[in-house]
């Protein structure tokens, strides 16, 4: 059984709200801080997050991660997660620097520069742009 297919949009936002706070919270904190409608959608979202061995409650009643699992599609960073596909357009946003650090020196030189590697360079553009706008949308959607 998958976790994330179970897992509802407002069950979702409380385990990244309690990801993010790394301490143990009550459903009342849970509620403010994830924008939930009410206390008890709190409690029946931790209760969720129990069932699929997501948080454990403390001794004294809070609820706290019991580990950070990862997801399809998404890669965490520290307590952030991030779709994969923003990682990946990021990539390619680090290779265009490169291209731009190669080429400045040719384009003040105006030395000849070959028609490949302006193609390279448009790829890796229209490549970031995509892997970046797919991202957006990915995180927009869940």
């Amino acid at each position: 059984m998958e976790f994330e297919e179970e897992l509802n949009a407002t069950t979702f936002q409380s385990y990244l709200y309690l990801v993010k706070v790394g301490k143990p919270i009550g459903p009342r904190d849970l509620m403010r801080g994830a924008n939930l409608s009410s206390p008890s959608v709190a409690y029946r979202n931790l209760q969720k997050l129990i069932d699929l061995g997501l948080v454990v409650k403390d001794q004294y009643g809070n609820y706290v991660v019991k580990e950070k699992k990862s997801m399809k599609g998404y890669i965490w960073f520290g307590k952030t997660l991030i779709p994969s596909f923003v990682v990946f357009g990021l990539i390619f946003i680090g290779i265009l620097i490169g291209e731009i650090v190669i080429l400045i020196p040719h384009l003040l030189m105006a030395s000849p520069i070959q028609e490949s590697f302006w193609l390279l360079t448009l790829l890796t553009v229209i490549s970031a742009g995509i892997f970046i706008v797919q991202g957006w949308r990915f995180k927009k959607k869940s």
